[in-house]
């Protein structure tokens, strides 16, 4: 069967994540696809996700042809798991790396999907959207087993942490089954990245509103970087034979919905915590953890005088999650209603936009910035000029920028958390604050 391929991996724009940890394989000859996001401090993520997609690419290259494709896939995701864990045992440096991987081999109409961690395989056919693997967390563990409901999942949120990854320990767990597939049908796997961004129904739209694969992870890539793109993000969308078109009629998260069978059985979470808010999140194996920062882990330092910090840290991880949903909406709306009045300078816009969303954040702020002195009422240039000299390390220039941009706009919320996250960067804490006192007090205002 005919197999057509798009696919995206990006760095995204959080300028504390300077290196892209995510790894894909896409091989349409071999039927072959996978992502993998690499946790550990400083490069060691880049590392694990690379050796992981390295050992089952080069497992599956040399195999036989003897057996099952499901024993195969296992035998190579578990070589990628002894490679990883020997590398990160070879260094110190290596120590606190690891890797998810989610993955798909296609061979005529059966398709094995393979999985460990919370990177995931979606399925799209005759306008039914599966979620074919489950996140590896205590809590959806528990809800597959019935000690847990899953109504109660918002309740128990801090239990919804990864306990699988390649490299953690000598063997490894991983998740298989074999599924059929038809012609028309498609695939998405995707990272945490992805998915943190958008929700199940929006990313089944995505998939069946774009018939060509590459524009459809395209459209991703647009959506999560106008949403923040807080974290690197990969996704590889896999067409099988002739794209269809049609409307969904079901959204299906692959949870039981049944009723626990018994009371619940709390887990011990005594030592996990979430990292940064909606980072990626920390993860306690024993005797080896793995991190969300591309940072050593400094838990445990200044935490006596943490009082007043983490109250303002609690908050900005609120409004970043806010801040970044709103500013999806806002800048859709923004482009077209420029659409609709073509002598607002729209072109200038898409072409700043254009040159961001490739990386070129000089050339995309030379734009905005062009397009600010010629549009001298407008927040939107400088909101995007402050964005653009932020990636280029300009973090006092770009609080100026949002500064600027909120003059002309109060009422753009998300100005006032990103010139909040350029004064952290500075390291000026109470300006920091300051903006997002700021920004709640605009709310408060808007929302009487």
């Amino acid at each position: 069967m005919d197999l057509k391929v798009g696919h995206v991996c990006d760095r995204g724009l959080n300028p504390k994540r300077p290196v892209n940890q995510d790894r894909l394989l896409s091989i349409p000859q071999r039927g072959l696809f996978a992502v993998f996001d690499g946790v550990g401090g400083q490069r060691a993520g880049e590392v694990a996700s690379q050796t992981a997609a390295d050992t089952i690419e080069e497992t599956l290259a040399h195999h036989s042809g003897d057996g099952s494709s499901t024993e195969l896939i296992r035998r190579a995701i578990e070589f990628a798991n002894r490679d990883v864990l020997e590398l990160a045992e070879s260094d110190p440096a290596y120590k606190t790396m690891a890797t998810t991987v989610a993955l798909i081999h296609i061979d005529g109409h059966g398709v094995t999907v393979a999985h460990v961690g919370d990177s995931r395989v979606y399925h799209l056919e005759d306008g039914c959207f599966r979620r074919e693997t489950v996140d590896h967390t205590d809590l959806n563990d528990d809800i597959r087993a019935g000690r847990v409901v899953r109504e109660r999942a918002a309740e128990l949120a801090s239990r919804n942490v990864i306990n699988r990854a390649l490299g953690v320990e000598r063997d490894v767990e991983v998740e298989i089954k074999s599924i059929n597939a038809n012609d028309g049908a498609r695939f998405l796997l995707c990272s945490d990245g992805i998915y943190r961004h958008l929700s199940d129904e929006e990313l089944a739209r995505v998939l069946a509103e774009h018939k060509d694969p590459q524009r459809a992870a395209d459209e991703l890539k647009r959506i999560v970087h106008q949403r923040g793109a807080d974290d690197n993000l990969t996704a590889v969308v896999v067409q099988m034979g002739r794209a269809r078109q049609s409307p969904i009629i079901s959204i299906d998260d692959g949870l039981p919905r049944k009723r626990a069978m018994s009371a619940e059985k709390g887990r011990d979470s005594a030592g996990t915590q979430t990292r940064g808010g909606a980072g990626r999140i920390e993860v306690d194996f024993g005797s080896r953890q793995l991190y969300s920062s591309d940072r050593p882990d400094t838990d445990g330092e200044d935490r006596g005088r943490s009082g007043s910090r983490v109250l303002m840290y609690a908050l900005l991880v609120l409004v970043l999650i806010a801040g970044a949903f709103y500013i999806g909406l806002r800048a859709s709306d923004y482009i077209k209603k420029k659409a609709s009045n073509p002598g607002t300078g729209v072109d200038s816009i898409q072409l700043g936009r254009e040159a961001f969303d490739r990386g070129d954040y000089r050339a995309a702020a030379t734009e905005f910035e062009a397009l600010s002195r010629r549009e001298p009422t407008s927040a939107a240039p400088l909101y995007w000029l402050g964005r653009a000299l932020s990636e280029q390390g300009d973090y006092a220039g770009a609080a100026r920028s949002f500064d600027e941009a909120i003059a002309r706009q109060p009422a753009l919320y998300d100005a006032y958390v990103q010139q909040a996250g350029a004064y952290e960067l500075l390291g000026e804490k109470q300006k920091a604050a300051a903006a997002l006192t700021r920004y709640a007090e605009e709310r408060r205002k808007n929302e009487r």
